[in-house]
């Protein structure tokens, strides 16, 4: 059975040991091992009771998902049109059931209103605030190469 250092990534050939970076234990090649952790024991490939290397996994697309989502210069809109309608902040305010705080943090740019409020601004100053955005995600397929996601792919380990 092959094994790799769940640290670095590198197949180990000959000796691997299991070794405890903070407070995990992880399987480590003879150069992570002496440099990032404390040795708790060796590990024989026989031994081991792991599987081969996971496969890398190819994305496949699937359905785009569709949501609102406030547009990103809402501030300025809000403003202008509040503005032109002759309206003051504590008019919007009460014509939407906030408070004044929240319509001056909106506008300021501090706060992006959440959906419902931003549903009641557009009818109100009659402008659109709302836009439906379409994000392709990916599903994956069964993997073709190996490739297995190591500690070191994901954390910084700091020595000493």
């Amino acid at each position: 059975m092959v094994l790799y250092c769940e640290i670095c990534g590198a197949r180990i050939e000959g000796a691997a040991y299991r070794v405890r970076v903070d407070r995990a234990e992880v399987i480590a090649c003879p150069r992570c091992a002496r440099r990032y952790g404390r040795l708790v024991g060796s590990v024989s490939p026989k031994s081991q009771n792991r599987q081969s290397v996971p496969k890398r996994v190819r994305p496949r697309r699937r359905r785009p998902e569709v949501y609102e989502e406030v547009v990103e210069d809402f501030a300025e809109r809000i403003r202008e049109a509040r503005e032109r309608m002759g309206l003051s902040r504590d008019v919007l305010a009460a014509m939407v059931g906030e408070k004044v705080s929240t319509i001056r943090r909106i506008e300021d740019g501090t706060l992006m209103p959440p959906i419902p409020l931003a549903r009641k601004l557009e009818r109100v100053l009659k402008i659109k605030l709302v836009e439906l955005v379409e994000e392709g995600g990916y599903e994956y397929e069964e993997p073709s190469e190996s490739f297995e996601l190591t500690l070191g792919d994901i954390v910084e380990i700091k020595e000493g």
